[in-house]
């Protein structure tokens, strides 16, 4: 996607893009730090969560994409520690503190938890990859440029990250070779559903969040937290009735409204 030269949407529109910290405002300044932390410590997390399964996936294939899955995640983490540490002190303590997080400490609780079995793995690739995706996609050509272009490369990561998830998904339910390769089938595949979808529902975070209102009103985001969920809803939904399982509860399970 091409990056424009000025801002697309919100309070800035028409204006130039932001390229320095200087240029920002203190709010400008808090809201985008806020974004790109939380952005970074969901790759890096993922980077432990999918690390495991590099040698235990079921296919050559398998394992060959969990390490590039691994290898994405881990670049775009390092690409977003470099832009905060533009940031001076206070940037340079926050990139520093991502690198030493670990499992059980990541601000988004999806990233904490482990996957215990190949099938919770691409369950979660078909659930949380499609909301990275979104959550990237709403920075497509945003306000501060620098993030705007690494956002063309990100996004086109994370698609890829969640075709796959959605491709093993309907293998685990329509392929019996890959049944028996697994030790799996539509049943485990259901509870891996089950289990991430109340996650990526609350990886939106608030309906009604402050921050979310400001990251799209200063252009540094498209859309807001529910309009994103419901965006997410509307693209997943239908896939999983497709494949013939069912859709969980949207209220079951969740810690974030």
């Amino acid at each position: 996607m091409r990056v424009s030269r000025s801002v697309q949407w919100g309070s800035l529109t028409g204006m130039r893009k932001v390229e320095t910290p200087e240029q920002m405002t203190d709010e400008y300044r808090t809201t985008l730090i806020k974004i790109i932390y939380a952005l970074a410590s969901t790759e890096f997390a993922s980077v432990e969560q999918h690390q495991p399964w590099i040698n235990q996936a079921p296919t050559a294939e398998d394992r060959f994409i969990q390490a590039q899955i691994a290898a994405d995640e881990a670049h775009q983490g390092f690409i977003d520690c470099r832009m905060l540490r533009h940031f001076g002190p206070d940037g340079e303590e926050m990139a520093d503190r991502l690198l030493s997080l670990r499992m059980g400490q990541h601000p988004i609780a999806a990233f904490n938890v482990p996957m215990e079995s190949w099938v919770e793995v691409v369950g979660f690739c078909f659930c949380m990859d499609l909301v990275a995706w979104y959550h990237l996609r709403a920075m497509e050509d945003c306000s501060y440029a620098p993030l705007a272009r690494e956002m063309t490369t990100m996004v086109g990561e994370e698609r890829f990250h969640a075709s796959f998830g959605a491709r093993r998904i309907k293998d685990l339910v329509r392929d019996p070779h890959y049944q028996d390769l697994c030790k799996a089938g539509p049943a485990e595949a259901q509870k891996a559903i089950d289990k991430w979808y109340p996650h990526a529902l609350d990886t939106f975070g608030g309906a009604h969040s402050k921050f979310s209102e400001l990251a799209v009103g200063y252009g540094i985001r498209k859309w807001g937290n529910e309009e994103l969920r419901q965006m997410w809803r509307k693209d997943i939904d239908p896939q999983i009735e497709k494949i013939g399982l069912v859709v969980p509860n949207a209220d079951a399970g969740r810690q974030i409204h």
